[in-house]
């Protein structure tokens, strides 16, 4: 399967967090590569391909991105040494380069989710969609932000879940963002050409869509 995404896990550089379009998570230990080739262990839950992976930086926790439109926490100490508990094949064609989500899929659980917590509402479509932990320094990585197929960066709860917003400034798909590491600010690039630079306080308020900001258009 493609691989799309990996990472370290943390700054000792021993371990490695890989996604790929099996729907799997991987995690790869330096110190003991297998022989065959094999990972150290995987972490299922996705019911589509993984575009991204971000690490916590703590060497147990990760988040990814997947093509069944969620993300997902994940805790290395969950993990099996073998991918033993698949899904269903679906019944549907579904190619999310052009095509909607399906309706149906959207009502289907993995039997085996083996993940913390997910995190719905933003669309995983057409290109390799970024998400990420906020920063540590201003926020305490107490949210999880991402780009999204509908022009907006939405930003959820670590621990609650909740959306706690969405950022409304581009006309096509945000492929990427980031989070500055010390000010309440994020810069956002999209299909429509445009880098924008929007203010988020953090203060957990709920949806807001009118933000202060700046666009640079190439």
């Amino acid at each position: 399967a493609d691989v799309n995404t990996v990472c370290f896990a943390d700054e000792t550089g021993h371990l490695i967090y890989s996604g790929s379009d099996d729907n799997l998570c991987k995690v790869w230990d330096r110190r003991c590569f297998k022989p065959n080739g094999k990972p150290a262990g995987f972490l299922t839950g996705h019911l589509e391909g993984i575009t991204f992976i971000d690490s916590r930086g703590d060497g147990r926790h990760f988040i990814s991105n997947g093509k069944d439109q969620t993300i997902k926490l994940w805790d290395i100490r969950k993990m099996t040494a073998h991918a033993s508990c698949i899904a269903k094949s679906r019944n549907y064609e579904w190619d999310y380069r052009w095509m909607d989500y399906p309706t149906e899929a959207r009502k289907l659980r993995h039997p085996c989710d083996q993940s913390l917590a997910t995190y719905k509402g933003h669309s995983v479509l057409r290109t390799l969609i970024r998400c990420y932990f906020s920063p540590a320094y201003s926020t305490g990585q107490k949210y999880i932000y991402t780009g999204s197929n509908d022009g907006c960066v939405y930003i959820y709860d670590l621990v609650s879940g909740d959306q706690v917003a969405r950022l409304d400034h581009h006309s096509s798909t945000v492929r990427d963002c980031s989070w500055h590491p010390f000010y309440p600010m994020l810069a956002s690039c999209s299909w429509d050409g445009v880098l924008a630079r929007c203010e988020f306080s953090g203060d957990g308020e709920k949806v807001r869509l009118k933000r202060r900001r700046r666009r640079y258009e190439s």
